[in-house]
């Protein structure tokens, strides 16, 4: 599968991810929120930053040169 991350929808989609993480981490600073509810912003933070991160190149792995 190819991703076009120059396409007008990856831009409508990253804008809607940049604006969902903005939204979760001004609901995050809430002093009210208990520890299970700061965990499950946490985690969808994580989960839009994951989609955001498709457009980075993965590392290069390092080719074995042989030993042990």
């Amino acid at each position: 599968m190819t991703l076009e991350f120059n396409s007008p929808t990856w831009r409508a989609v990253s804008a809607h991810a940049n604006a969902q993480i903005a939204t979760l981490r001004e609901k995050n600073d809430s002093p009210s929120m208990d520890a299970i509810r700061t965990a499950e912003t946490r985690g969808r933070i994580a989960a839009w930053k994951e989609l955001l991160a498709l457009d980075k190149p993965a590392p290069a792995t390092t080719a074995d040169v042989g030993g042990y």
